[in-house]
């Protein structure tokens, strides 16, 4: 059985840079990719230097091989992409389940409605922010997509995940191999919708939680990815306005209503 490094990666920029670090380093027999298997025959011609980033980057826009929003997926993946370019020691393999990668996309979708309908009303249904991401928790991709990896893990094995690479993880032990997680951020902070998930997945979510962490999500939005050039730097700056836990009743606020 294989030895499988298993990192989280964050959904930021600066963490994808991280994990392409690791790609770049050579250490790995096999890499393996939270990218949906659409992707691979693209992936692989960049890997051999068939195709250029730019070529891989068009031939994602053009053949609509990511749903939409496909520039939010493109701004947190195209530093791993861009560190495949002549890895010619490793076999890349893309796992991500094609079809669970729409679901997700379909749910960030109606979340922006709900987040934009709450900021201009000042009004939320917590049960409906819920039901939408239970919808695609339903869908539980985690164990196909460890089988696709058990298949063909071999030797060192070097495996990037989102934030619930836990599941991978615990399938694949069981499947024999031997796994170490590991997240590329020394330490990183959730963001509020993040959390509201977690909590969800381990089913440790109140109803009250459930509506503080709704309304900090709003307000992240509002105060800081609406205000900067980008979500690295909204996460930045919310990082630093930090100064309780996250979750305290103090430091919930509905956004004004107009």
């Amino acid at each position: 059985m294989a030895e499988i490094h298993l990192f989280i990666v964050p959904a930021l920029r600066s963490s994808a840079r991280k994990a392409a670090e690791l790609v770049k380093s050579q250490e790995y027999d096999v890499i393996f990719l939270n990218f949906p298997r659409n992707l691979q025959s693209l992936i692989s011609d960049h890997v051999l230097g068939k195709i250029t980033l730019i070529q891989a980057l068009n031939r994602i826009k053009a053949e609509k091989l990511i749903p939409e929003p496909l520039n939010a997926w493109l701004y947190l993946n195209e530093p791993i992409i861009e560190a495949l370019a002549g890895i010619s020691k490793a076999e890349v393999y893309c796992y991500g389940d094609v079809d669970y990668h729409h679901m997700i996309a379909e749910a960030a979708t109606k979340i922006a409605s709900l987040t934009a309908r709450a900021g201009a009303t000042g009004k939320i249904d917590p049960e409906e922010w819920t039901r939408i991401l239970k919808e695609y928790k339903m869908f539980e991709a985690s164990r196909f997509e460890a089988e696709t990896i058990s298949i063909k893990a071999k030797g060192h094995s070097l495996c990037l995940t989102g934030l619930s690479g836990w599941k991978i993880a615990k399938h694949l032990r069981s499947m024999g191999h031997k796994v170490k997680v590991q997240c590329v951020e020394r330490l990183y902070v959730f963001k509020p919708l993040e959390v509201l998930d977690a909590l969800m997945e381990h089913n440790r979510l109140s109803p009250e939680v459930a509506e503080r962490l709704i309304w900090c999500h709003v307000n992240f939005i509002r105060d800081y990815v609406l205000t900067s050039e980008n979500l690295d730097e909204a996460y930045s700056k919310w990082i630093r306005s930090q100064r309780k836990l996250l979750i305290h009743q103090g430091g919930i606020s509905k956004p004004a209503q107009t």
